[in-house]
């Protein structure tokens, strides 16, 4: 052998050493890229299933509350009628001919004049009520 050949040959051996471990970097490196995307993907599947999710809640917590409104709008309409018979029912009862009638069967008497009581104003205080002792008639 001569010298240039004995000096290739451990440089054989050593890049054929070095071979191996530098497709075992580049396999590590390929499986760290590989992990990357499959872990962006989960991610980006996991974000997508989590969006779906949080529009169907929503979904779900609107119709529930259509639902509600629904019932109150049904009882506010039922109390709308009742209060409406019910307005009816006080008109009827106010009528001057029931009220009559309802005297006349209590025996009660329509008095023979009414007299209308004066006004007062509110706003001019009354004059003061003078108090004398009380009166030492021949009561006793």
């Amino acid at each position: 052998m001569s010298v240039a050949t004995a000096r290739s040959a451990p440089a054989r051996r050593e890049s054929s050493r070095e071979a191996p471990r530098r497709e075992r970097f580049g396999l590590i490196v390929r499986q760290r890229g590989e992990r990357r995307r499959r872990v962006a993907g989960v991610a980006a599947i996991a974000i997508l299933v989590a969006s779906l999710l949080a529009v169907v809640v929503g979904h779900t917590l609107l119709a529930q509350g259509q639902i509600r409104l629904g019932k109150v709008e049904a009882a506010l309409t039922a109390e709308q009628a009742r209060n409406s018979a019910t307005v009816l029912r006080v008109a009827a009862l106010e009528t001057p001919s029931r009220i009559q009638s309802e005297a006349s069967s209590l025996q009660l008497v329509q008095p023979a004049q009414v007299l209308q009581l004066g006004a007062v104003s509110l706003d001019v205080p009354l004059a003061p009520i003078k108090v004398g002792p009380v009166g030492t008639g021949g009561a006793g």
